[in-house]
Order: structure tokens, then sequence, then C-alpha cells
């Protein structure tokens, strides 16, 4: 006697088939494994809050996998020596220890400076803001009429 087929994950909300919900967990795992969010927070303090943080991954990971294929594989390219940039921009970083809050902002205005990782912070960083503050409002809306 076989136990029953386990099923895949429903697909997330926006898109069709369980083929492109994973590649949304993908993408949202090379946007968090890239160091982005960090950065995202360091450049704009809208984007410290966990929840607000969540919804711009999200945008930016299904953005990105709606990308054309050549498109999408340098954005995975760029986004395996983001890290690698980050530790080459801010190298005794890692040593100062936690306490160092300024570290994402001056790991990021270091960043913006190098070819690549320049253009890829500043696209993410419009992506990401776009899916973190106009997401759904917390607040209901006044009818006026």
């Amino acid at each position: 006697m076989s136990s029953p087929a386990a099923r895949p994950a429903p697909p997330a909300e926006g898109f069709r088939t369980a083929r492109e919900h994973r590649r949304l967990r993908v993408w949202e795992r090379r946007v968090r494994s890239a160091g982005l969010p960090p950065l995202w927070a360091g450049r704009c303090t809208a984007l410290s809050e966990p929840s607000r943080q969540a919804a711009a991954v999200r945008h930016t990971a299904a953005t990105l996998a709606a990308l054309p294929a050549p498109y999408r594989l340098v954005l995975a390219l760029l986004m395996r020596v983001c890290p690698v940039a980050a530790v080459l921009a801010d190298p005794t970083g890692p040593f100062r220890g936690t306490s160092d809050r300024t570290r994402p902002q001056r790991v990021a205005d270091r960043l913006s400076t190098v070819p690549g990782c320049a253009e890829l912070l500043r696209v993410s960083l419009a992506l990401a803001l776009h899916g973190a503050l106009d997401g759904p409002c917390a607040t209901p809306r006044r009818e006026f009429g």
C-alpha cells in the first residue's frame, strides 16, 4: 500500500501555474541571498519594517520572474556577484560587530559606484518601494460624494 502523492503547493496569487509559483519562490530566495533587503533598508527607512520588507521582496521577485529569459539570466548572475561586491566594498564591516547600524547605507553607497551592482541596486530599490508602499491600504478609504 503506497502513500498518496504529495500535492504541489497552490499557485501564488496572480500566478496561473505551479511552475510560475516555483519560479517566484526561487526569485524570492535570490533576492534575499543577494543581500538586497538590508541594502534597501539602508537606503530607505520605510523598508526597514518587516512587513513592508516582505512585500517589497515579493513584488521585486514577481517582477524579475516575469522578465524574458535573457534578462533573468543576467540578473541572476548579478545577484550572485552582489554579496561578493558588498564584501569588497566594505571589507572590514563584518569585523566591526553587529552594532554598526550605518553599514547597510555605507555598503549601498559604495555599491552605487560599481557599474552592474549600481543598476541592480537602483532598479531593485524602485521595485521594492513600489511593492512595499503601494500595497493594500491598511486604513479604510473614505468615500466623498
